[in-house]
């Protein structure tokens, strides 16, 4: 997504949706990825549709908690500094990895 992406999706949702929180988007997105898990598990061709609007929907509750383009462009610059030091553990029975803290080794 860029700027403009971001800018004119946000500015929608502003005026489409005036009493929308950070929090009732966070919500909505929520039910947004069950949507996108279960096409996922059908392998759903709708699947992109789906992602599109758990992305809408992240970047809009990102801008009512205050965050500009700027700001979120800089957050995943820095926490992917931050995984690329990271060490990570082994898949988990349901595919998840996380790194491993300093406490661990």
């Amino acid at each position: 997504m860029n700027k403009e992406q971001f800018t004119e999706i946000t500015e929608w949702q502003n005026i489409t949706f005036k009493q929308a929180t950070a929090l009732s988007k966070i919500a909505h997105l929520e039910e947004e990825l069950l949507e996108l898990k279960s096409d996922l598990l059908q392998d759903n061709s709708e699947k992109n549709l789906e992602f599109a609007d758990c992305f809408i929907l992240l970047f809009g509750a990102a801008a009512s908690a205050g965050l500009s383009y700027e700001d979120i462009e800089n957050a995943i610059a820095q926490k992917m500094k931050i995984n690329y030091a990271r060490k990570w553990g082994t898949p988990k029975s349901n595919g998840v990895v996380n790194h491993i803290s300093n406490s661990e080794g």
